[in-house]
Formats: C-alpha cells, structure tokens, sequence
C-alpha cells in the first residue's frame, strides 16, 4: 500500500517486525533463523539476505514513500531467509516468495519513481561491444566489475551473450566527466 508519508527507519523497522511476524506465522522451519535487521547505503540493490540471518536494507528507502517496494523487498528477503541462501532465485525461493506476497523474481524495477530516481544516478554505463564491433548500452553501475573490466572473449570458460550474439569485451562511460 503506498501512502504520502516519507518512510523513516523506526516506520520501516515497524514494517519489518509486521512482515517477520506474518512470515513466521506461515512458517515454522526457517533455513537460516532471522537475527538482525540492518541498514547499508547500498544504491544497486534494496535489500540482501545473509546465511547468519542478518537482513540488510538500502538507506535508499529513508525519505521515499515507496511502501510498496518496501514491503516487497522485506518479503524477498524474508524469503531467501526462509527457503535457505543456496537456492538464489531458483524454484523453492519463488514458491516462497509466492507464500509471502513478494513478485518472485530475481530484480525488478521500482513501482516509485522517487526511489527509482534516487537508485539510478550511478555514475557509469556498462557497454557490451559485441564481436561485430556492435556497442549496446547494458545499464547504470555505481562501479567498475572486475568481472567486466579483465573480462576476455575466448574459446573456453564462462563467455557472456545477448541472444546468441557473443560479447566481446566490456566498456564503461563515466558520466563524471
């Protein structure tokens, strides 16, 4: 349910205790027991799920009225929590996820476009140069990704594609300057 109020951490922490509640009520064998409730300045992702039970969320949230993103993101968290870590995204997470009343999914986007707005002023633009020399814009990071940076094409290990269409290499615009 989104309202007009702008989201403090005692009101989101008020929200969590209500979903833990709720989901400790669906379910008595959680994987990985809930221990904390914490806060991150993370801009790439609104919450993480840790094995020790720790939930984290994104200070993102603070000053929104994104209640609705909010409570999802409680919920996947609450999930991951639930079905175990191990399992990402995979079936036994979305059935739980599904339990809760989260949209099970991996990521999405923000139905509040003030929490969007506040999520996507990263500073770069990853860019996938494919083997035709094709450039597409991938999206908006906060930072370079080893993984993209010493990234390789060649005949053996793990290759990145779109559709079909192998990648090159990887490329950052860095809207800074």
């Amino acid at each position: 349910m989104q309202t007009e109020a702008e989201l403090t951490k005692p009101a989101i922490r008020t929200i969590f205790e209500r979903e833990r509640c709720r989901a400790s009520a669906l379910f008595a064998h959680w994987e990985h027991p809930f221990t904390a409730l914490s806060f991150n300045r993370a801009r790439r992702s609104y919450g993480h799920a840790h094995a020790d039970g720790r939930i984290v969320l994104s200070n993102t949230f603070v000053g929104t009225s994104a209640t609705t993103d909010l409570e999802d993101t409680i919920r996947h968290e609450l999930a991951h929590l639930i079905a175990g870590i191990r399992f990402k995204h995979g079936p036994r997470w979305q059935q739980v996820a599904a339990s809760l009343g989260a949209r099970p999914r991996a990521s999405g986007r923000s139905e509040s476009s003030e929490l969007h707005e506040k999520m996507s002023d990263a500073p770069f633009t990853l860019i996938a140069v494919m083997r035709d020399g094709e450039e597409r814009a991938m999206r908006r990071v906060f930072r370079r990704a080893r993984r993209y940076v010493d990234y390789r094409y060649g005949k053996r290990g793990q290759r990145y594609h779109i559709g079909g269409d192998f990648i090159e290499r990887f490329e950052y615009l860095d809207h800074r300057e």
